[in-house]
């Protein structure tokens, strides 16, 4: 009994206990959790406004000549002066080394005799131009119409001989076989002819028509020999009569027409002999720089010295560069090839002239990559604007190479994150109303840079877009 009414008041203890712990948690905890609800969210927004993108991509490059040729001398021989040193300024026309010319000068003089000799034997020539050979063609004329006039009598011989009558006569035979033929075969069908006599008539027609071909083709032949020959008798006589108008007309002979031809030929010889002597001296084809200068002439301190080399036409003796309008040969990553593109411009850094930059534009872009530094990378060759600076360039001088790819100036600009893509190419943005509310809004986009994007259509200046909730 004593132990049931201790656990009755210890239940009722803890029920008061349960109460009291429910009317705290209502009155406090709760209340405390509603108080601490997040607040409403809120937007991050920018301002479009008005400024610039540039596409560009990076690269590196070197300056080289614009041309860069190495001269060589156009005629061989013994290399005498070399006139330049490695970093001369010439100008075109320059000489800049020379060849040994005794012997050239001598085959000049040489040549000069020879035309001298065959001038002469040309006068000579002309003065005694023989009236024989006149006759000599008038007689030839003469034989070449009596030739004519034969082969026309043995052409019309050719009809009025008895081939006609051979012929006909080999045809009455035929006529007369085959008629005879004819009989023979009823005979020996019906069986009143042996098999022999009946083989003996087939081959008396067949040798007949035989001979009467025969008649006909020798007919024939005989009247083409006798067209070729009346052909060829009129061809003499073309070729004579030509050959006496023009010994008629024009004194020449062929002893004329040969000493003409060694005037010519002398004329040549000693014309190459002049160009030969004149091909002694290198000259520089174009103003430029002394880039390198041959060994063999030993020219130290742009002192000329002598040399007993002998030298061909494949011999280099002076490289000359232009530098006056200079290439960059640069390299951009593959990665950024879609920025490289004939005639897009290019912002030039060189490393010794960090202070200044050089406008150009792309003129060329190989079509193969090559390796630089082990990366894959895209050639090509910008020119330099050297208008507004006045700088002594020097090839092979390195540089940084910023292309631009494209650019738009004044543009509409909006935060990239202010964009959403409903699709491929179409973009909308949430542009904040005055009374606060967001509407959704089609634009077209342009340029784009990793922060800003152009706009083309949609919003004006001084929209205000949702660019997402602030953090």
């Amino acid at each position: 009994m004593g132990k049931r009414k201790t656990w009755l008041i210890s239940l009722a203890v803890l029920l008061v206990i349960a109460g009291v712990g429910y009317v705290v948690y209502t009155r406090f905890v709760a209340s405390a959790s509603l108080a601490e609800e997040p607040p409403e969210p809120t937007l991050e927004t920018a301002t479009v406004t008005r400024g610039d993108i540039v596409i560009t991509a990076d690269g590196s490059g070197e300056l080289v000549p614009a041309t860069e040729l190495e001269l060589t001398f156009r005629t061989s021989g013994v290399l005498a002066d070399v006139l330049v040193v490695v970093g001369d300024q010439v100008q075109e026309g320059d000489v800049l080394a020379r060849l040994e010319t005794d012997k050239l000068e001598r085959a000049v003089a040489e040549a000069d005799v020879e035309l001298e000799l065959a001038r002469l034997e040309l006068v000579d020539v002309q003065e005694g131009a023989s009236d024989a050979e006149l006759a000599d063609a008038q007689a030839a004329l003469r034989d070449a119409q009596v030739d004519l006039t034969l082969a026309h009598t043995t052409y019309q011989s050719t009809f009025d001989s008895n081939q006609d009558a051979i012929v006909d006569s080999r045809k009455a035979d035929y006529d007369w076989a085959v008629s005879y033929y004819q009989k023979q075969k009823s005979k020996y069908e019906d069986g009143h002819l042996s098999q022999a006599d009946h083989d003996w008539a087939m081959a008396a027609m067949i040798a007949a028509e035989g001979r009467w071909q025969a008649a006909i083709n020798q007919a024939r032949a005989e009247e083409v020999q006798a067209a070729n020959r009346v052909a060829q008798a009129q061809n003499s006589v073309y070729q004579a009569q030509e050959a006496l108008e023009l010994l008629e007309s024009d004194p020449l002979t062929d002893t004329l027409t040969q000493a003409t031809l060694a005037v010519d030929e002398a004329l040549l010889a000693r014309e190459e002999a002049l160009a030969n002597l004149e091909a002694a001296q290198l000259t520089a084809p174009f103003d430029g720089v002394v880039m390198d200068v041959v060994s063999t002439a030993g020219v130290v301190m742009g002192v000329a010295a002598t040399s007993g080399e002998q030298v061909g036409t494949s011999t280099p003796i002076v490289t000359l560069a232009d530098l006056q309008e200079p290439l960059l040969l640069f390299w951009v990553e593959e990665s950024d090839m879609s920025s490289v593109v004939v005639g897009n411009p290019v912002n030039i850094v060189f490393e010794a002239l960090f202070e200044d930059t050089f406008r150009g534009e792309i003129v060329r872009v190989d079509p193969v990559l090559v390796t630089v530094d082990g990366t894959s990378a895209v050639q090509a060759w910008a020119s330099l604007d050297l208008s507004t600076q006045e700088v002594n360039l020097f090839s092979g001088m390195t540089a940084d190479v910023e292309v631009v790819a494209a650019e738009a100036r004044g543009a509409l600009l909006v935060p990239v994150e202010a964009l959403r893509e409903t699709s491929p190419g179409q973009s909308m943005v949430f542009v904040v109303t005055p009374d606060g509310e967001l509407e959704m809004r089609a634009v077209v986009v342009g340029l784009m840079d990793p922060v800003n994007a152009e706009v083309l259509g949609g919003l004006e200046l001084g929209d205000i877009v949702s660019v997402g909730e602030a953090q």
